[in-house]
């Protein structure tokens, strides 16, 4: 029996999973972040050792049972020079992998079979689309500070840029500043600003991105205006892809944490359907099935893999339960 381990790592949470070859996931684990932009190579490494032990103990095999893994792995390919640091980190625990971006997995999972695009837009934001070469194409994924517009990060900023504005006076005051006080569970908004540096920062700011689905679902006009600025970015970024591509329709499949947020996602669909040539799609799997399938493609014939591929639909209410 043939075993395969994928794992999604994102900016802000990493899922690692166990399949076997007649694509039945038999182990699953959870940990937070592993970028190594924002956390230390130790930490990281430590990270994926322990949830990938939980994994083989969830199914019960060793981890020299595992014929192939995918390692799906946040701001791997974004910075020159990183990729050899990720790689030397995945390669000391699995020698039997593969790096790649998170977005890369997550466009895998979303269109196994198809060429397209998908649009994630979680703590980070990034494009990517896949011709019908096989070729690969982005736009964004560059990071907090130069990039990653309309993610929860670039929302999460907007929502404490107003708050303070607020706070200050620039702004006429609304419902916003205290939701943020709330959910901050500090009394003087300045308290924030201690937890704004440091480790982990970026998923703390992007937190906020939750005060702006509730805001926005509850009718406070600022809350609703940076979800409306934020989609617009990722039109841009979609629109930007698009030019890349030699063909129609192209299928759009879209992934990430801010699509937890039913409001979020009605104005991003919304906003898509203005956009020609573009057909919006469900993910048919998530980012970490992505990652399994990205390991199993590796090492399987056309034959097994069908196999593996159509065990995976077989158990797809198991994993959307997840």
């Amino acid at each position: 029996m043939k075993y395969f381990l994928g794992v999604d790592g994102g900016g802000t949470k990493t899922i690692v999973a166990i399949a076997n070859e007649s694509g039945k996931v038999i182990g699953l684990s959870k940990t937070d972040s592993v970028d190594i932009l924002n956390v230390p190579q130790e930490e990281v490494k430590n990270k994926l050792k322990k949830a990938i032990d939980e994994s083989l103990s969830k199914a019960k095999i060793e981890i020299e049972d595992i014929s192939f893994s995918c390692f799906g792995m946040s701001t791997f390919g974004d910075v020159p020079g990183t990729e050899k640091e990720i790689e030397k980190i995945v390669k000391d625990i699995l020698p039997k992998s593969m790096v790649v971006n998170d977005v890369r997995v997550a466009l895998e999972g979303a269109l196994p079979k198809s060429p397209g695009m998908i649009l994630l837009a979680g703590t980070g934001s990034m494009a990517m689309a896949k011709d019908i070469k096989e070729r690969i194409f982005r736009v964004d994924g560059w990071g907090e500070y130069a990039g990653d517009l309309g993610s929860g990060y670039f929302v999460g900023r907007m929502i404490l840029q107003r708050s303070f504005e607020e706070y200050d006076g620039r702004r006429e005051e609304s419902p916003l500043l205290k939701m943020v006080k709330d959910f901050a569970n500090v009394s003087d908004l300045r308290e924030i600003l201690t937890k704004c540096k440091g480790q982990n920062v970026r998923t703390y700011i992007a937190s906020f991105s939750k005060i702006a689905c509730l805001g926005a679902t509850n009718g406070i006009y600022v809350a609703s205006e940076v979800i409306s600025i934020a989609v617009q970015e990722l039109k841009r970024s979609v629109k930007a892809l698009l030019n890349k591509l030699d063909f129609e329709p192209v299928k759009l499949a879209y992934a990430g944490g801010l699509f937890n947020c039913e409001y979020f996602k009605n104005e991003f669909i919304s906003t898509m359907k203005e956009v020609k040539r573009i057909e919006i799609v469900r993910p048919e799997f998530p980012p970490y099935i992505g990652s399994l399938i990205m390991a199993a493609k590796s090492v399987l014939n056309q034959d097994e893999f069908l196999s593996f591929y159509n065990g995976l639909n077989k158990n797809e209410k198991e994993w959307l339960s997840r």
